[in-house]
């Protein structure tokens, strides 16, 4: 059965067993459809974003001594799932590296089962290109896929660590090994790893917001990672996001992803560069990363291994497929997480799988970690210790279809008007992008507005050095230092 935005909300508080006093000062309404899903996209974005505000709300209460109100709606939702849709430059869209993805596409398989293949990184590509020996041309790609049988062909693109998922329905992918096994898991985990003594926030100076002197190493890309720093760079956070110079960039993404950061270069392989890593993580209190999952491991960047240089560390992994079952290793993507768990199927048929409209999966786990780090924090100021928060873009896909869908006879519904959408635009003359509008934070604080302390940057715009050691404005970076091998990592 379908549940309100209050339901929804009041559901992920119990689900988690958040009893913080200050989930009583969010106010939610709105209600789905807002965009042409049957999913109540709005509602389930609205309120992750809610229970992460009544964490923020929380933090401020213990430094302020006050409490404030917050509110959101289902539209700010819906739109928050899709704020690189909202963007553009000088007035234009922030083109893609390519004009056109062929290999990120839906294709019917020789046995009418229907597949998605993701190749938007050179690398996976050329793998698939390989595998199914095609060009680029998608009649041709088609005329490759459907000579194999679709869950052949899945197994195949596993085998060689390439990206693609079979379009399952909802009750076949909790059949599966893999869905029954991250069905069991939480929405977030939270597990404690070391222990250390407590961090009780520090009272709040004139000038102070609730995550003012939070620092956070942001090893993210794409979009579910990198949103978790952006989102707590909403309320004073310090965020350095570090990428690697040969890592595939995907610039609509990096713009969206980037507001309120620091953006620095490091090749972990590099002896130099792992050691300063090292000793950012010595003085930071979050670590994120989104990589092909045991990519930091491999590196020496295991959650174990940095709570030991930073105790008291909070640190949050995001993957594809979850944190159990025998997929949990496997590279994946927005697109994957909605095919395989259902999703697109529910949004279309069995026969004609459709993909969302906006990209769910990857703004609501993105959210979801951001909210994992508030708890994670309050936890550990009040008992110590360090933590490994986990999310998961396929676990979030099956949150969401938990709450039920819309009344289809209410699809397609108005398209969102432009000036529903005038409200949450800025647009700010950026120093590397000229005139850029963007989607602005959605949620309304009343006594800590939210704002970007730093504009979006290109990727390796600033030294990696924290603001204080770089003249309290943040290094920027030589464009002489482009000497690095490649970060061994690729999508979460």
């Amino acid at each position: 059965m379908a549940q309100s935005i209050n339901q929804i909300y009041q559901s992920l508080l119990s689900q988690l067993g958040i009893t913080w006093p200050t989930t009583a000062d969010v106010a939610l309404s709105g209600a789905d459809p807002v965009i042409n899903s049957v999913f109540r996209i709005g509602e389930c974005t609205g309120a992750v974003l809610a229970a992460q505000a009544a964490g923020v709300a929380e933090i401020w209460r213990r430094r302020s001594g006050q409490r404030q109100q917050v509110s959101i709606n289902a539209l700010a939702g819906a739109l928050a799932a899709y704020s690189v849709g909202y963007q553009s430059q000088h007035g234009f869209a922030i083109p893609q590296p390519e004009p056109s993805y062929p290999l990120v596409a839906l294709y019917p398989a020789r046995d009418s089962r229907w597949i998605m293949l993701h190749g938007a990184f050179p690398l996976l590509r050329n793998g698939l290109q390989n595998l199914l020996g095609c060009t680029m041309n998608p009649t041709d790609i088609a005329n490759k896929v459907a000579t194999w049988d679709a869950f052949a062909l899945e197994q195949a693109i596993a085998d060689q660590g390439l990206c693609g998922a079979v379009a399952r329905s909802y009750p076949e992918w909790l059949a599966t090994e893999q869905g029954r096994a991250i069905a069991a898991t939480p929405i977030i985990e939270i597990v404690k790893i070391a222990d250390s003594a407590p961090e009780p926030f520090a009272p709040a100076l004139p000038g102070d917001r609730p995550l003012s002197g939070t620092k956070v190493l942001d090893l993210t890309h794409v979009i579910a990672g990198p949103t978790i720093g952006k989102t707590l760079a909403e309320q004073g956070a310090e965020i350095m996001r570090i990428t690697s110079p040969t890592q595939p960039a995907l610039p609509p993404f990096d713009v969206d992803t980037g507001h309120g950061k620091l953006e620095a270069l490091l090749t972990l392989t590099n002896a130099d560069d792992a050691a300063t890593l090292q000793g950012l993580i010595g003085q930071s209190d979050v670590f994120v990363e989104s990589y092909r999952p045991g990519a930091m491991t491999k590196l020496g960047f295991s959650p174990e291994n940095a709570a030991r240089l930073r105790p008291g560390l909070i640190y949050v992994s995001v993957n594809c497929y979850g944190w159990a079952g025998p997929w949990q290793y496997r590279p994946g993507w927005e697109q994957l997480a909605q095919v395989a768990t259902g999703m697109t199927v529910a949004q279309g048929t069995a026969d004609n799988p459709q993909l969302q409209s906006v990209y769910p999966n990857d703004y609501v786990t993105g959210f979801l970690g951001a909210l994992g780090t508030l708890m994670a924090l309050l936890r550990r100021a009040d008992e110590g210790g360090s933590y490994h928060v986990r999310v998961a873009l396929c676990r979030t896909a099956m949150w969401m279809q938990e709450q039920g869908q819309v009344d289809r006879s209410q699809l397609p519904p108005p398209a969102i008007s432009p000036a529903e959408i005038a409200p949450y635009l800025l647009t700010r003359d950026n120093p590397a992008f000229g005139p850029l509008t963007f989607l602005g934070p959605v949620l309304n604080y009343t006594a800590t507005p939210s704002a970007w302390d730093r504009p979006t940057m290109p990727l390796g715009a600033n030294l990696p050095l924290w603001p204080l050691e770089a003249g309290g404005l943040g290094g920027t970076l030589p464009h002489s230092r482009a000497r690095h091998p490649h970060l061994a990592a690729a999508p979460c």
